[in-house]
């Protein structure tokens, strides 16, 4: 006799459902655990108070009062209570549950998505949007309202602006020429008074004996910083790359087109910037680099007092936009205080003295 198979009952399909979250589950673990979330502990103190009031109750009742009686949750630890931003937030979500909750009591279909009125973004959750709102607004808050009017009359307040300061840097060109002319005397007068002669032990590599017979016939740095030439070729130099720079290429381009034996300048520490400098006809250590400095302010200066020599190249520059750029580009440049600068004429002078330096081949070759 066969024996009848018998198949093992279905298991029970019974829900849980909590019709004011649209929340269903079988397991009724999990739905204790949803009636402990915060959201649908606050849905239902705001379900419960719109429930009590009804269309047939005609009291008013005050949105802030019904704020003000919902239990606050806060999970931040960090951040204080704050009743002002938190009422905003009740109020917020407040009356989208309302509105959430009329819904659902006339049969309306929840909605696809949830679209923020204020930036068109689009959310899925209703909660998530309530979430964006906040920031939405306070961002709009900041934003700065700029005039059509405004836009327009800034190219022309820009332009004027522009206009006036190459007259302004133009005019102070001209007295800074003027003040150069004057300061040239002063100045060789400063590099004569302030040479001296020093002695140099033999153990320090013969320098002197090396200075003062095989460089003999070198130039003075005087003589040298004025040979250098100011050219339309330095002044698209400085434009882009800065006066720094253009000193710097101006004084080691020179030098390096000089024989080593001809050169004013002798380093023998680069570390030290310790510099031998030959100006009126003597040799001489140049303690604390005055002569180099002094001979960095006279090529500065005679970098600002030639620039009009760039406008008489470029005669359209004042109806050329880009002539114009470039004039100011060259006049900021060249009226940078480098020579009064440390940091601008350390970067020169290591420069030189990597240049200038006497290596070990060259002492050996001229040090015998």
């Amino acid at each position: 006799m066969g024996k009848m198979l018998i198949k093992n009952p279905k298991k029970s399909n019974k829900k849980f459902f909590c019709e004011s979250c649209s929340f269903e589950c079988s397991n009724k673990k999990d739905f204790n655990r949803h009636l402990s979330t915060t959201k649908h502990q606050r849905l239902m103190t705001a379900n419960g108070w719109l429930m009590e009031k009804t269309p047939h109750d005609n009291t008013s009742h005050n949105i802030n009062t019904i704020i003000d009686s919902l239990p606050l949750v806060n999970n931040s630890k960090k951040t204080p209570y704050d009743k002002s931003s938190q009422n905003k937030i009740l109020e917020n979500n407040l009356l989208s549950i309302q509105s959430e909750i009329f819904d659902k009591k006339n049969g309306v279909k929840t909605p696809d998505y949830y679209e923020c009125e204020n930036c068109k973004k689009v959310y899925a959750h209703l909660s998530s949007l309530c979430k964006h709102k906040k920031i939405c607004l306070d961002y709009e808050s900041e934003i700065c309202e700029i005039t059509e009017q405004q836009i327009a009359t800034l190219p022309k307040e820009k332009e004027s602006e522009f206009k006036e300061l190459v007259l302004l840097l133009l005019k102070e060109n001209k007295e800074i020429q003027k003040n150069f002319m004057e300061l040239i005397p002063h100045i060789k007068g400063n590099i004569t008074s302030n040479s001296h002669n020093t002695t140099t032990n033999n153990n320090q590599f013969n320098i002197n004996m090396f200075l003062n017979e095989h460089c003999k016939n070198a130039m003075n740095l005087t003589d040298f910083i004025n040979s250098l030439p100011i050219t339309n070729e330095t002044y698209d130099h400085t434009i882009e790359n800065g006066l720094t720079k253009t000193i710097t290429h101006m004084i080691t381009n020179g030098l390096n087109n000089m024989d080593i034996l001809e050169r004013p300048i002798h380093c023998t520490d680069p570390a030290r910037k310790t510099m031998y400098v030959k100006d009126n006809d003597v040799w001489e250590k140049d303690n604390e680099l005055v002569k180099v400095l002094e001979g960095i302010k006279v090529l500065s200066l005679k970098q600002r007092t030639n620039i009009s020599k760039w406008q008489d190249v470029n005669p359209g520059w004042k109806t050329d936009e880009n002539l114009q750029t470039k004039l100011t580009s060259l006049v900021f440049h060249s009226m940078t205080d480098i020579e009064n600068d440390e940091k601008e004429c350390n970067k020169i002078i290591r420069a030189i003295s990597k240049n200038t330096y006497l290596t070990a081949e060259i002492k050996n070759e001229y040090m015998k």
